[in-house]
């Protein structure tokens, strides 16, 4: 694969169908590899890749009945980029399936090659930044490979408010973005081990496509806490004029946190309390000191954090590899191995996303407006 300095970007529409086929047709190649490297990756941990698109299937058949619009984007991807659907079914319930793995694994206590890491996120209000903004940001640790194989994805529109996210081609429901009323979303793995006792509910990436379609900062919350869920994960909803909430949620719990000082960080185990056993740190023990340490870098700005600031403390290296700034580490399986695939700043007020499209440390931050 030819590196790129600068992650690309893709403008789509109003109609669903033709917003997937767009990003199929344009993205084809990068879809085929992110299917290969999740097979891959399952495999790795004794899911055959038979067994995985059977499940998608049963996947597809929950999205269709849980958002017709998402569903019907998914038929699109998957003409676009000459894909299955349970091919595309499988990149959009990957978390799922994922999580579900790195759970089992951390049961078996397989620390030596199950290692996985699932960002670091943080949120400042506007009373300590240098701007007056409010802000998110992540540092998004996944799969080595799918580094390279993300896109950003900008919808413009008049039925629901245009958006701009960051995303994995293949995949509908971009993670990072925010929206043009500035209803901006950051988020983390969990893994609790209750996770599973809720099947095909309605999955992870389809509640952040929804958040971002909100027309109002209440209704970004419900995609999150109005239906129980299959698997854990924490997701940090910030809104411009200064309001952010944490809200981590296990299959029939939420608890919430708000932002201390005017910040509020997380990683991959969970704070709050009636979410089960916590299982991430069991296999990714980094996810301890990540979030603390996120903080502590921060609040060197006292009470004018700048971008410079921000992205020193997401290039931060201590306990390389396993660090904030993650990167590949060569003791573990190619198919195991995680890093910083890319990296979000996104300013509220000015309905921007900033994007870097690997480690920050080597990677410049790139402005992408929602309009």
């Amino acid at each position: 694969m030819t590196s790129r300095k600068h992650m690309p970007a893709i403008t789509v529409g109003e109609d669903p169908f033709e917003r997937g086929l767009k990003h199929g047709q344009q993205f084809a190649a990068d879809v085929a590899a992110n299917v290969e490297t999740y097979l891959l990756r399952f495999e790795a941990s004794g899911l055959p890749r038979a067994e995985a698109l059977e499940e998608a299937l049963r996947w597809q058949r929950a999205m269709e009945s849980q958002n017709a619009e998402y569903a019907e984007e998914m038929l699109g991807l998957a003409k676009g980029s000459e894909q299955s659907a349970a091919a595309i079914a499988l990149l959009n319930a990957r978390y799922e399936i994922a999580f579900m793995i790195f759970g089992k694994d951390a049961r078996k206590q397989e620390q030596a090659t199950s290692e996985t890491d699932g960002c670091t996120t943080f949120g400042l209000l506007s009373d300590v930044t240098a701007d007056g903004h409010t802000w998110l940001g992540q540092n998004w640790d996944w799969i080595a490979g799918v580094h390279q194989r993300t896109l950003v994805l900008r919808i413009q529109r008049k039925n629901k408010p245009s958006l701009v996210c960051m995303t994995e081609a293949g995949i509908v429901g971009g993670k990072m973005g925010v929206n043009e009323l500035g209803i901006g979303l950051v988020e983390n793995g969990l893994a609790s081990h209750l996770d599973g006792c809720n099947p095909y509910q309605k999955p992870f990436h389809m509640r952040c496509r929804e958040v971002l379609d909100a027309d109002c900062y209440a209704n970004a919350l419900s995609p999150i806490v109005a239906t129980k869920r299959t698997c854990s994960a924490n997701f940090v909803i910030g809104g411009a004029q200064g309001e952010i909430i944490d809200l981590e949620t296990s299959p029939n719990h939420v608890s919430y946190l708000l932002p201390q000082q005017g910040i509020v960080t997380h990683s991959n185990h969970f704070l709050g309390n009636g979410h089960g056993d916590s299982q991430m740190e069991k296999v990714s023990p980094g996810t301890l000191f990540r979030a603390a340490r996120m903080r502590r870098l921060l609040e060197k700005g006292g009470r004018a954090i700048d971008v410079a600031t921000m992205t020193a403390a997401m290039s931060d290296h201590f306990s390389f590899p396993h660090a904030l700034c993650r990167h590949p580490d060569p003791k573990q399986a190619p198919a195991k191995q995680t890093m910083t695939t890319g990296a979000v700043l996104i300013d509220l007020e000015l309905r921007t996303m900033h994007v870097a499209d690997g480690p920050p440390c080597e990677f410049s931050f790139v402005a992408h407006p929602v309009s």
